[in-house]
């Protein structure tokens, strides 16, 4: 039997996870951080095979010991918090695991550095990085990154324990209703949604020309168990270390065009008086949703060539046109339910 140690189940990205490791690894021991024991209900009350374990992202000292203990150690609560993150590299360094695996969840805004330097929000810009291909110079880019120290700890931890496998997944715009137990709500789209049916039109940053990829939800938690599933049998250099760097993606769309498909949408149900969309500049975005300038505003676009090709990952999630209808009605209940 396996054991998995997971943070973040009551966020979006690790409730779909945790939903997704139930239904596959029935026989592992799934032990799952949550901040307290109403936390933990919620959990439990939706998978009970799950173990909580009861603490935050502070609680070092049970983070160090969960991750001793686990074949594999799924970190989705955050991207930045180096303190739960060198708990995990602390306790891998003390593992009773042969060859124990981390997984870290990181963001797409890696590759939006050039567009937040010179302010260039809602602009084109021409990018396309291929994460197998392009790999040293997107471990340049992780490298020369200040903010993204825990990116670097997992790209640097096989020097000190070459025991350790790791891999980063970055994800881009996610979108899709979420299988989790408590937060089943994105951001990106869903706030985009939010500030039409407020401000009766469509927004966008500057030009609207800014792109990110995207990924449905479920398919980027199929990815995630992909590298759980090669973590009991692989040791292919090329998946691990220094070369675990995925994107997750299955498409990309630009603002611009996925604003003025979501005043259309509000308009042609009557949420809206007109489907015409503004352009807003930087601190306005910012002011609909924190870092909406980076969120809506900047180019993070790539490929998830490593994923299709050596881990035979096939997205199959509807597509992020096809997800705007349901995000509208969704958030046009939300808010008729506040009225």
């Amino acid at each position: 039997m396996s054991r998995i140690f997971i943070t973040g189940t009551t966020g979006y990205i690790g409730g779909d996870v945790l939903y997704a490791l139930t239904e596959t690894f029935r026989s592992s021991k799934i032990m799952a951080l949550a901040r307290n024991e109403s936390r933990a209900s919620l959990i439990t009350s939706k998978f009970p095979s799950v173990i909580p374990v009861i603490g935050d992202l502070d609680s070092t000292t049970q983070i160090e010991s969960e991750a001793s203990e686990a074949d594999v150690v799924l970190h989705l609560a955050s991207t930045n918090h180096l303190a739960s993150a060198s708990a995990i590299a602390q306790g891998l360094s003390e593992s009773k695991r042969q060859r124990p695996v981390w997984i870290q969840i990181s963001g797409a805004s890696l590759l939006s550095g050039p567009d937040i330097a010179t302010k260039a929000y809602g602009g084109a810009r021409s990018q396309n990085y291929d994460d197998l291909q392009d790999i040293s110079e997107i471990r340049n880019i992780i490298a020369s990154s200040p903010k993204r120290t825990v990116d670097n700890l997992l790209l640097n931890l096989s020097a000190t324990q070459p025991q350790v496998r790791t891999a980063i997944i970055y994800g881009p715009l996610i979108y899709g209703l979420g299988r989790g137990p408590v937060n089943q709500r994105s951001i990106q789209l869903p706030d985009l949604a939010k500030a039409t049916l407020q401000h009766g039109h469509g927004v966008q940053v500057g030009k609207g020309l800014s792109c990110w990829s995207n990924i449905y939800i479920s398919d980027l938690a199929q990815l995630i168990l992909r590298l759980v599933q090669e973590a009991a049998c692989s040791e292919d250099p090329l998946l691990w270390n220094e070369n675990g760097v995925y994107f997750a993606e299955n498409g990309k769309l630009p603002f611009g065009k996925i604003s003025k498909r979501v005043s259309s949408f509000a308009f042609e149900q009557g949420f809206i008086k007109s489907p015409a969309v503004q352009a807003i500049d930087a601190d306005a975005a910012d002011r609909l949703i924190a870092h909406g300038a980076v969120l809506w505003g900047t180019n993070a676009q790539y490929k998830a060539t490593r994923a299709r090709e050596l881990l035979g990952w096939k997205p199959s999630g509807p597509s992020l046109e096809e997800e705007i209808p349901r995000a509208i009605l969704e958030e046009a209940s939300r808010r008729n339910s506040k009225i």
